[in-house]
C-alpha cells in the first residue's frame, strides 16, 4: 500500500493547522508539548501534519495543555463528522488554503475571495436583504477575511472561469464594477490568479449545471464543492470528482484567458 493511500483525507489539514497555532499561541515547540501530552515529537508531527488521524484520547490531553477549553476536542469532532458526511463541512476557505491549486468556475458573480469590499457588500445585502447594515457588514468582512488567507502567500494556486456576463453585470453600480474589474486586473497582473471567461456567443455552453470547486492537495485525493443558492455539497468521491475533471477540462476547451489589458478588464463603462 503506498504512502498516499494509508494519509487521511485533506479534511484533516484544517485540524493540523488549527493544532499547531494553538501551541505556537502559547509559545511552545513541539517537543515541549509532546511531553507534557505523554507522546513523542514525531507522533505530534504527524498529527500536525494531517498525516494521521489523532485518537481523542491524545487531542483531550493536547486541548487541556494548550488550556483551548475544549475547542480542539470540538474541531476533532467536527472532522471525524465532516470525514464521513463531507457535505456538512462548512468552512470552504479553510479548507480552501490547504489546497496546492484550487480552480472555480463560477457563472453568476466573481468568487467570493477576489472581490472588492464594495462588490462583496452589493453582492451580499440583496442576498441578505432580511438583515440589518450590521450583519452585512460582519458578512462583507467575512469575505475580506478569506480574500486575504486565499490570496496571500500561503493561499492555493488559483485558477477561476467566469461567465463573461459576470463581467458585465454592473452589480452595485457602474463604478463598484469598473473598480472590481480594476482589482481582478491587479490580481492577473501580480500572478495571484489566473483569468478565464466563458463567451456569451459560446453555442455549447459546457458549464450550466452551475457552480463548482476542485481542490488539488498534493499528496491527497482531490475534493470537489459544488455550490447552491444556499450553502452547497462537499464529496471526495472519486465517480463524482471524476465527472467535474471532464466538466472542468470542457470549460477550459470552451474559455478565453485574460490579461490585465484586456478590454473586459480595462475598458470600463462609464460610471456615470
Amino acid at each position: 500500500m503506498g504512502m498516499n493511500s494509508a494519509l487521511p483525507s485533506a479534511m484533516w489539514l484544517p485540524f493540523g493547522a488549527r493544532m499547531l497555532r494553538a501551541r505556537s499561541d502559547r509559545g511552545l515547540s513541539r517537543a515541549e508539548l509532546a511531553e507534557s501530552v505523554g507522546v513523542t515529537d514525531d507522533k505530534l508531527r504527524e498529527v500536525e501534519d494531517a498525516h494521521c488521524r489523532p485518537a481523542r484520547s491524545l487531542v483531550e490531553r493536547v486541548d487541556t495543555a494548550l488550556g483551548a477549553e475544549h475547542r480542539l476536542v470540538d474541531a476533532w469532532a467536527i472532522t471525524l463528522q465532516a470525514e464521513a458526511f463531507p457535505n456538512e463541512f462548512g468552512d470552504m476557505c479553510e479548507l480552501g488554503t490547504h489546497a496546492t491549486r484550487l480552480w472555480e468556475h463560477q457563472p453568476m458573480t466573481v468568487p467570493a475571495f477576489l472581490r472588492t469590499r464594495e462588490y462583496s457588500r452589493a453582492i451580499l445585502e440583496p442576498l441578505y436583504s432580511h438583515v440589518g447594515p450590521e450583519e452585512i457588514e460582519a458578512l462583507v468582512d467575512d469575505e475580506m477575511a478569506d480574500r486575504a488567507a486565499m490570496t496571500g502567500p500561503d493561499g492555493p494556486e488559483l485558477r477561476v472561469v467566469l461567465n463573461e456576463s459576470v463581467l458585465q453585470r454592473p452589480q452595485g453600480g457602474p463604478q463598484v464594477l469598473n473598480e472590481q474589474r480594476a482589482f481582478l486586473a491587479d490580481l492577473i497582473k501580480a500572478g495571484i490568479v489566473s483569468l478565464a471567461i466563458i463567451p456569451e456567443e459560446t453555442p455549447s455552453h459546457p458549464g450550466l449545471g452551475g457552480a463548482f470547486r476542485m481542490m488539488e492537495f498534493g499528496d491527497r485525493p482531490s475534493m470537489v464543492y459544488a455550490f447552491a443558492a444556499q450553502g452547497g455539497e462537499l464529496t471526495g468521491d472519486s465517480e463524482d470528482v471524476g465527472h467535474c475533471r471532464m466538466v472542468r477540462d470542457a470549460i477550459e476547451e470552451a474559455c478565453v484567458d485574460l490579461t490585465p489589458d484586456s478590454e473586459l478588464l480595462c475598458g470600463h463603462p462609464s460610471a456615470e
